[in-house]
């Protein structure tokens, strides 16, 4: 950019970057840099997912939703969240479009059912991994789904699958190290993880 300024001035002045122009030019394209570069953040930071801070309080009072003590990645999700559940028309397609919207991920990930008894659906297959990897917890996950059905329509349960699964002795033979499995003492964080199983309407109602 220096160069560009000088190729604009006469050659009635010394054109060298130790030069008191070209000191002078070496400042303000300092100065224009910064400040590029803070459009540039205030730019990527109006994108819900890279926002953070003040600028995420910001897009949640927009829209309504309260940040509490909520980190940052919480707090974003259910931003994403609460903006997906105000187009909701309760349908189950759109139910799951907002859940995948939450989650991060597919709709394919979710199982929704119609229930024996009127005005109440189920869900099923959820994968726990996907709402921890959000920084939700099981029953906020569950206050989510109660909340995007239409109006009047029960959530009876809702089924959330873990990676644990037992093996048969042939199978353990061929694949020892399994992380599906139990975990062993030397290495309690491996092994696979245990399901949950909600009733929304026996869980404490969490502040959406």
């Amino acid at each position: 950019m220096i160069k560009d300024w000088f190729s604009r001035i006469s050659d009635a002045f010394i054109k060298t970057d130790n030069s008191n122009l070209g000191k002078i030019f070496s400042l303000l394209d300092e100065q224009i840099n910064d400040l590029k570069s803070t459009f540039e953040t205030i730019e990527e930071w109006h994108d819900l997912n890279i926002a953070e801070g003040k600028t995420l309080d910001l897009i949640g009072e927009e829209i309504g939703q309260k940040r509490g003590k909520l980190t940052d990645d919480v707090y974003r999700s259910l931003i994403k969240s609460k903006i997906a559940r105000d187009t909701s028309d309760g349908s189950f397609n759109k139910v799951l479009q907002v859940l995948a919207q939450t989650l991060n991920c597919s709709p394919t990930e979710f199982r929704l059912y119609s229930a024996d008894e009127p005005a109440a659906i189920y869900m099923t297959n959820t994968p726990l991994s996907l709402i921890y990897a959000a920084g939700l917890t099981p029953y906020t996950f569950a206050n989510i789904v109660q909340s995007t059905v239409s109006a009047g329509i029960e959530v009876q349960s809702i089924q959330l699958d873990g990676t644990f699964e037992l093996s048969s002795a042939a199978d353990y033979e061929t694949n020892p190290s399994s992380s599906n499995g139990l975990s062993s003492v030397a290495q309690p964080s491996q092994g696979g993880t245990l399901g949950s199983y909600i009733v929304p309407g026996k869980e404490t109602t969490v502040p959406l």
